[in-house]
């Protein structure tokens, strides 16, 4: 609740319920969440509004990201300050089995070389296979 609270005042925002629950519920999962699936986790029942501008609100203030997969579908995850670096890129995996979106740490990749005159404001790749977690279960190729 600490860190939370701290989040909110050094990013000028007030400490509202809503946004107490949604960081609260972000930084204790495991995978990324879709907002369909935040507003399942979360103990109060919001308003849809309330909650989708409070994502957005976060992403303009890089308290999270977003993930886009296939078929519009977004997760949201909390953003943590080794992912702060846009001259890194950022990677995601996305389990094929479970739809688990995890961030992945490691320096994977490098920043890519753009051709004269483009310049990219973030980097974002997704992984797609089987998680530790579904490859431990049963078989991997099951997707």
């Amino acid at each position: 609740m600490k860190e939370i609270a701290s989040l909110l005042v050094k990013k000028n925002l007030a400490k509202t319920p809503c946004r107490v629950e949604i960081l609260r519920t972000l930084i204790s999962s495991d995978t990324a969440l879709s907002e369909q699936e935040l507003r399942q986790k979360m103990t109060h029942d919001y308003d849809r509004t309330t909650v989708y501008r409070t994502l957005r609100n976060f992403l303009s203030l890089g308290i999270i990201h977003s993930v886009a997969l296939e078929g519009n579908d977004v997760r949201y995850a909390i953003t943590r300050n080794s992912e702060c670096n846009s001259e890194d890129v950022h990677v995601h995996f996305h389990c094929n089995k479970c739809t688990g979106v995890y961030c992945l740490e490691a320096d994977i990749f490098t920043k890519p070389v753009l051709p004269d005159r483009f310049s990219a404001a973030n980097f974002d790749l997704i992984i797609n296979g089987v998680c530790e977690k579904c490859h431990i279960s049963g078989n991997p190729h099951d997707s």
